[in-house]
């Protein structure tokens, strides 16, 4: 059948016929002949491929409001119209109403907003219905709502066009952003609506026979409208005799489209729910070649047809609203009840050409009718529908008063679990309530002289979305509740007389009312239609919706991510992770670890563990068990394993590569591609022993076929010419790389035949073809032979995770990366990892839209992070606060989440904080700008410290590249985590306290200070100075000691550093000897000791830096001086191995000399340390201790002669000005007219020109060159008496002189 199909598909005439898919014509559709021409014309604009229908609707229409302000009517909501609508209150709420009469083809809208003014609407939704009530909203691709882009100002007009037009006679915009206020001036654009409609009763249909004109089409287009108040039905149905079929039906009120092409194997697609409303619902079929697409109400899904074929060849019967016999493809057999319009194939409208046949060439249109399909589409009266919309809301029917029996039925549909659906008082005692309890129906009877009764007789839920049919009949001594025809009876002693009224869905105190939809009530045989109900025969127009269903199916398309559970109420849905491995309102966190390397992040005293990772977070794929070891050598090793790790014996496979075993792992391969893509090195552990069989069957030139008896298959279905511990190409195994084969003629030790075991194998080092997808093995003879082999293939091992080596360092706080824009939509999320010193607050993250929508994640005062956002409902925010430090210089991992429910921020993997999504319309987040990180979009407020491993919706952001994809670099921004401290600009064991912008040094435990710890602290010691430091109680004990001291001196008096006990008298000194050398005596209890350093003179005023320790329980002192050779001693001759060495309470230490010395050291002394005590620092900081002492108190600080080292500035770094396009200046210069350009220059020149000498003449006004004998300065004096006193110069000005002695 195959061969026969493959046949037919290279047919030339299946090529010519391919457009006639399903019986639709190419082209001859227009042979329609119709008496009036405008509904010719308006037939061609519905069905032309061509966007013709596009004439204004406004003109004729029916304008109404939920509100409206004061003289801003909905009549002046039209297009360039003097005025606009406004609405009172600008709200959610808020919406316009067009009726336009009749139904009509909608194909785009014009908005505008008051003229002149900041009261427009920047974002709208649409909503279209059939008669005011029963709206449906206009959606995108994913199934939510789709939000159109309004306004930028008052005045100009933006248009939007539908990619599938509004078929319905009502429209609804319903603002959702706006600016100052709501204001519309609007226009819809369209043509008339031809409804070409069949009614199918459930047992008619209509049929076409393909047999004379077969169907062998590359690509097929369907569309149709439909709608039924049944859950189930075929609509569309034909088969080929080659095994093809396309079956298009309708099952539990969702479209499901099952097509074969012929390989036997089946591809299904289900899209929509609540489809059985009684309302038309659109359907679009897209086929092309193996991919189709499917459409119903604009939600869309795609897939790829199963199987090679391409062709849909089809040549039995074409069925439309039911089939006669079971057929395959088909999952439920009842026919269509309903009405189907306006269905095209291929652009031939089928139904207009069956109903007019005068009008369409027979050959394509000869359908027959079974059944009886009716033209038009009769009402149903029975099925009008009414909703409870609130738990008040209630229904009060009137029955038969004093009657001995009841009968009630309805038809209802909730996704409530509880609920009143009935309550009836008898005009006798008693009552008699139906309910919905825990998502069951029950039934309470209360009557006179019997107990109470409650049936609960059918175990099954009934919130399920669907219409369910409920029937309570009552009579003497009897009780039948039939729940979707199935009764169940009760018959207990019971006695009724019936009331006059009926509560239908709620109305009794305290009770739990019913939020749904119900149809078809008749009490006692009788039906009153919802519309002729009276006022006072229902709750209020607010808790009731007559003539329409409201509920609305918010799991379909299912929001909850990675296989959650979609649950939901009237109000909302909710999701069930549970067993998933994510977590969250819709299941996007997931649980896992991203690699072994982030769980060693977390469990850093770990070994060893087996686990689960994740390695995309919140991307499509699954996690994965992995185990995970950790070394002292710091790497990090993934282990994957598969079900083939344990030695497998291969006999009795003669033919080259005849033994074949596919390799089955604990993950996917899209899941192992990822991490190896992640991973620093992969490897993977192959070896095969060889009893006499051969493995490579070399040597083999490298021109000859390679045509080995053993090989693996890489992960891209390659045979690779290796085997493992080899290289790519070589066509060898290790030993024949190294030449150490067992024999020296072949490439592997396998290939020599040998007669005992011989082993090939190695480590797979290439991960670009791991992991190993297969094994291939041959040459093992058969059972009874001596040939035989063994493999045995490792788990896949890779090391590392660039993800956390995808690390960068903020130096300057006005610095950023900038990131291409991201796609939150209504779900996304962003991981990383961040370090800081620094208390300020900073913007880690900051991404905005051109709508307002907003992104903002901000590290507060050093123990909040703050994720701000904002989609169109005014800004929200959540905030974490830790109760330890952020700033501590340790990497912290954030984790934000933005959802259609909830946002969410994660710090370090368990501090959360979240808050639910305001109410409103929910719309994707929209960010059209780049992504900045470490800083806001105007690089303020920025991060100083590092960043890591950021993740996207699950996609590593390559933050090293954009640093490093510019010669120049990026300003501001370093790669690696490498801040000011990494030259180690502190000095003399100073402490680097890193700020990434900045260090600073902590010279506490150093005798320096100042801003590298390289300043001196010194005192220029007198004869009659002395500092003596205390330990008040405090004894000090030592083994050994370290002392460090600097000094300059040409005098021999006193002592540099000695230390004293009272109790002990022990002591030690340090000074310089009368000869000019250093000497150290000291006496610890066992020996007096005294050491001399003789290698320089120390009087000669030079500067001396002097370290002594003593260490090995105090048997061994080092002496080291400036740069010489240190100087060790020891003390074992003189100390037995039981004695003392230790220096027992020590009391005081002095600086220069002592109480009992007349003249003290004369010098300058510094750097003082006896262990963590610095003298010197202490007896000069602000406040010293009470425990220091200097003699006399005027010792002041020096700094002995020693000029502070100072760090050498950096270069100012400053950001690269921007690239100019020379090109693009140049294109403005030449196409500048240069004529006029001189002309304009000409004119300003000569305007200077006079402008400039206008100026001298006026300042030279009142100058000249001549001889006048007038006062000077008298000319502006108003008469001569003034002139004189005014006058510098004159016969009453003398001469004044000066003299100076």
């Amino acid at each position: 059948m195959a061969k026969r199909k493959k046949d037919l598909a290279d047919m030339e005439l299946a090529t010519v016929i391919s457009f006639l898919v399903l019986g639709w014509v190419s082209g001859e559709y227009l042979q329609s002949r119709y008496d009036d021409s405008n509904t010719y014309y308006d037939r061609f604009l519905l069905d032309s491929p061509y966007n013709l229908c596009r004439d204004p609707l406004m003109a004729q229409a029916n304008v109404s409001a939920t509100s409206s302000a004061s003289q801003r009517t909905p009549d002046m909501a039209r297009l360039w119209g003097g005025s606009a609508w406004t609405a009172e209150n600008s709200d959610f709420q808020q919406a316009l109403n067009i009726d336009l009469g009749i139904i009509k083809n909608v194909t785009g809208i014009a908005m505008q907003g008051r003229a002149h003014s900041e009261e427009y609407i920047i974002e709208y939704r649409i909503q279209y219905g059939s008669n005011g009530k029963d709206w449906i909203d206009y959606k995108e691709v994913d199934g939510s709502p789709k939000l159109f882009v309004g306004n930028v100002d008052g005045d100009y007009v933006v248009r939007n066009d539908f990619d599938q037009p509004i078929i319905a006679q009502w429209i609804r915009v319903n603002p959702t952003r706006w600016a100052d206020r709501i204001s519309i001036r609007m226009e819809l654009y369209g043509c008339n609506y031809i409804p070409d409609v069949l009614h199918f009763n459930g047992t008619a249909l209509i049929r076409r026979d393909l047999a004379r004109f077969p169907v062998a089409s590359l690509r097929d287009t369907v569309r149709l409208r439909f709608k039924t108040n049944h859950e189930n039905g075929v609509i569309l149905y034909s088969r080929g005799s080659q095994g093809d079929y396309i079956a298009l039906q309708l099952v539990e009120n969702r479209l499901l489209l099952n097509i074969n092409l012929g390989s036997r194997l089946e591809t299904s697609m289900a899209l929509g729910s609540l489809l059985d409303d009684n309302l038309f619902h659109e359907v679009v079929i897209s086929r092309e070649r193996r991919d189709v697409i499917l459409s119903v109400d604009r939600v869309r899904i795609r897939d790829r047809i199963k199987g090679d074929f391409h062709k849909l060849n089809l040549d039995r019967h074409l069925y439309i609203g039911g089939v006669p016999n079971v057929e395959d493809g088909l999952v439920v057999f009842e026919n269509f009840t309903g009405c189907i319009e306006n269905m095209y194939l291929n652009h031939s409208n089928v139904i207009a050409g069956y109903k007019d046949r005068l009008g369409y060439d027979d050959r394509f249109y000869n359908y027959e009718d079974v059944g009886g399909v009716i033209k038009g589409c009769p009402v149903d009266y029975f099925t009008v529908p009414v909703t409870f919309k609130k738990p008040k809301a209630w229904v009060r029917l009137t029955g038969y008063e004093g009657s001995y029996g009841l009968n009630v039925s309805m038809e209802f549909r909730t996704y409530e679990e509880n609920g009143l659906l009935l309550y009836h008082r008898f005009s006798s005692e008693g009552f008699v309530k139906l309910f919905m309890e825990d998502a069951r129906i029950k039934v309470l009877i209360v009557a006179a002289d019997i107990p109470q009764v409650e049936l609960d007789n059918f175990d099954q839920t009934y919130n399920d979305g669907k219409w369910h049919t409920v029937e309570l009949a009552m009579s003497k001594n009897r009780a039948v509740l039939t729940i979707d025809r199935d009764p169940m009876e009760t018959r207990r002693i019971l006695e009724i007389a019936t009331g006059a009224y009926y509560m239908i869905g709620g109305g009794l105190h305290r009770e739990a009312g019913f939020v749904g939809c119900m149809r078809h009530i008749t009490i006692d045989g009788n039906y009153k239609i919802p519309s002729d109900w009276k006022d006072e025969e229902y709750s209020s127009k607010d808790d009731i919706a007559l003539e329409s269903c409201h509920v609305v199916d918010r799991c379909t398309p299912n929001p909850c991510e990675h296989g959650g559970v979609c649950k939901q109420n009237s109000r909302e849905f909710y999701c069930e992770c549970e067993g998933t491995g994510y977590t969250g309102a819709v299941c996007h966190t997931s649980l896992n670890f991203k690699s072994c390397v982030h769980y060693k992040n977390a469990h850093p005293e770990s070994r060893y563990a087996e686990t689960i990772i994740d390695v995309d977070g919140s991307g499509p794929l699954a996690p994965f068990p992995a185990r995970c070891e950790f070394f002292p050598d710091g790497r990090n090793i993934t282990y994957v394993g598969h079900r083939n790790e344990e030695a497998t014996k291969v006999d009795g496979f003669e033919e080259k590569g005849s033994f074949q075993q596919t390799i089955y792992y604990d993950a996917t391969m899209e899941m192992m591609e990822a991490l190896i893509n992640r991973s620093v090195a992969c490897v993977q552990k192959l070896g095969y022993d060889c009893k006499r069989s051969r493995l490579l069957n070399t040597p083999v030139g490298y021109s000859d076929n390679f045509s080995p008896y053993g090989y693996w298959v890489s992960r891209q279905n390659r045979p690779m010419d290796y085997w493992a511990g080899s290289l790519p190409g070589s066509r060898k195994c290790e030993c024949g790389l190294l030449g150490v084969c067992f024999d020296p003629d072949k490439w592997c030790n396998c290939d020599s035949g040998h007669d005992d075991w011989l082993w090939d194998g190695g480590e797979i080092t290439q991960k670009e073809y791991l992991p190993v997808k297969a094994l291939h093995f041959g040459d093992t003879g058969n059972p009874l032979d001596r040939k035989e082999g063994r493999y045995s293939l490792g788990p896949l091992e890779c090391d590392g995770d660039t993800m956390f080596d995808n690390v960068v360092t903020f130096r300057k706080d006005d610095s950023a990366i900038e990131l291409p824009q991201i796609d939150f939509g209504q779900s996304g999320d962003i991981y990383f990892e961040f370090k800081t010193t620094s208390q300020k607050t900073m913007v880690l993250i900051h991404s905005q839209g051109t709508n307002g929508d907003f992104i903002m994640v901000s590290l507060i005062s050093g123990n909040h992070i703050q994720f701000e956002y904002e989609s169109g409902k005014g800004p929200q925010g959540v905030t974490v606060e830790t109760s330890y430090r952020l700033d501590d210089d340790q990497w912290h991992s954030v984790l934000v989440e933005r959802n259609r429910k909830e946002a969410m921020v994660i710090v370090d993997g368990a501090r959360k904080g979240q808050v639910k999504e305001p109410i409103g319309p929910v719309r994707p987040m929209l960010l059209d700008q780049h992504l900045f990180v470490g800083a806001s979009k105007d690089y303020t407020d920025g991060f100083v410290g590092c960043i890591r491993a950021m993740v996207i919706n699950g996609v590593i952001a390559d933050l090293l590249y954009e640093v490093n994809k510019n010669p120049w670099g990026l300003y501001g921004v370093g790669t690696g985590c490498e801040g000011k401290c990494k030259n180690a600009p502190c000095m003399n064991g100073g402490t680097c306290k890193e700020g990434y912008d900045h260090f600073e040094c902590d010279c506490r435990w150093t005798p320096f200070k100042g801003p590298i710890c390289a300043d001196e602290i010194g005192v220029n010691m007198r004869t009659n100075y002395m500092i003596k430091y205390d330990f008040k109680g405090n004894y000090k004990s030592t083994i050994a000691e370290r002392i460090h001291v600097g000094f300059t001196t040409t005098d021999p008096k006193g002592f540099l550093i000695g230390a004293y006990s009272d109790i002990s008298q022990e002591y030690l000194t340090l000074m310089i000897s009368n000869s000019g050398h250093l000497r150290l005596v000291f006496d610890f209890g066992f020996e007096r000791q005294e050491m001399i350093f003789t290698e320089q003179n120390f009087m000669t005023g030079q500067y001396h830096d002097v370290r002594i320790e003593r260490f090995n329980q105090g048997r061994k002192l080092m002496m080291k001086v400036d740069n010489y050779e240190p100087q060790i001693y020891s003390f074992d001759e003189s100390l037995k191995s039981s004695a003392d060495a230790q220096f027992n309470n020590i009391r005081y230490l002095y600086i220069g000399r002592n109480e009992t010395m007349r003249e003290g050291f004369v010098g300058c002394i510094s750097r003082v340390e006896f262990d963590e005590i610095i003298p010197l620092k202490l007896l000069f900081q602000e406040d010293p201790l009470s425990n220091i002492a200097a003699t006399p108190e005027t010792i002041t600080e020096d700094f002995c002669g020693i000029e502070p080292v100072t760090y050498p500035p950096e270069e100012e770094e400053t950001r690269r000005p921007p690239d100019v396009d020379e090109e693009k200046i140049e294109h403005l210069y030449r196409t500048t007219n240069s004529a006029i350009l001189g002309v304009i220059l000409a004119i300003i020149f000569i305007l200077i020109v006079i402008f400039a000498v206008l100026v001298g003449k006026y300042k030279n006004r009142h100058k000249g060159e001549y001889l006048t004998r007038e006062d000077e300065g008298a000319q502006d004096a108003f008469d001569a008496d003034t002139a004189v006193l005014q006058g510098k110069t004159g016969h009453q000005v003398e001469k004044k002189k000066e003299w100076f002695i």
